[in-house]
């Protein structure tokens, strides 16, 4: 049900009117109604923050209030910078694969080395094509940080186009892509010629194995905003490919690990602070084939 802002900090439904009060949830109104609210006619009140042209909500689950805030994007805030571009997909995985690809980058050479026009059917994407010389070069390091930003962790990344093994100048891309939390990623870039921006990637739990993963694309004034579609639709198409990933893997609590995949380890580790002792589980209860 979408709610409707009120003048009063409180918020209507819009089926039959009633009002709630934003800070405790109370109802404060039934239209139709002459007699007195019920004491029970409250809705559960949340923390909220606006910040960066979105609505942040703080979810705990033994209800602790927030132990720390999303980074505040200046050139969003003081309304420099412009959105150049919106996309939207629906993962099938548990929420932790998607951040936990920051930390493997192993993955990136063979995922996301086959040049964009390579496709992202990933049956096809490593096979002999006319666009078989051209691919992406990529360098990354993750890290978390110290306290008091342990909450934080960070993907260095620098993006570069080869073509029959040389590298194209003009192509390189430099990345500073910030973990903040469980699903709120500020991915900043910059180019030598065309400037500074951001992509601004959220997550967020639809059903306890589907989540929503938005993408926002902001540019400074110089930067041109065919540059900033070409930007979005290159991570769109990249993000495809990692979606077929997680719609077919499964979650393995101890794989199987060789020396070089450490970082997706110290990133698991990293990532547990964000579960407490009442998070939610989720079994499927099903001891059979019977469905």
């Amino acid at each position: 049900m979408y709610l409707l802002c009120d003048v009063d900090d409180c918020i209507e439904c819009p089926f039959h009117g009633w009002t709630f009060r934003g800070d405790n949830g109370k109802c404060v109104r039934i239209p139709y109604s002459k007699g007195s609210i019920p004491a029970q006619a409250k809705i559960k009140s949340w923390t909220v923050l606006e910040l960066n042209k979105l609505v942040y909500l703080w979810y705990h689950a033994e209800g602790s209030e927030p132990t720390y805030q999303p980074e505040e994007i200046e050139g969003i805030t003081n309304g420099t910078w412009r959105c150049r571009g919106f996309s939207e997909h629906l993962i099938n995985a548990h929420i932790q694969e998607v951040p936990e690809n920051g930390a493997d980058v192993a993955h990136l050479d063979h995922l996301h080395g086959p040049f964009l026009m390579q496709g992202v059917d990933l049956r096809f994407t490593n096979l002999p094509s006319i666009f078989g010389s051209v691919r992406h070069g990529w360098a990354a390091a993750w890290s978390p940080q110290e306290a008091p930003d342990q909450h934080i962790g960070v993907l260095h990344l620098s993006h570069h186009l080869t073509m029959f093994g040389y590298r194209v100048p003009g192509t390189t891309i430099d990345v500073e892509a910030r973990q903040i939390g469980p699903s709120l990623v500020h991915l900043h870039f910059s180019h030598v010629i065309f400037g500074k921006g951001v992509l601004v990637q959220e997550l967020t739990p639809v059903e306890p194995l589907l989540q929503r993963m938005t993408h926002q694309v902001w540019g400074s004034p110089w930067l041109p905003p065919f540059i900033g579609k070409l930007f979005l639709w290159g991570e769109y198409h990249q993000v495809e490919r990692d979606l077929m990933i997680w719609n077919n893997k499964r979650y393995v609590s101890k794989p199987m690990f060789v020396k070089e995949d450490q970082l997706i380890a110290k990133h698991r580790r990293w990532y547990g602070q964000f579960y407490s002792e009442n998070s939610p589980k989720y079994t499927a209860n099903r001891t059979s084939l019977d469905w």
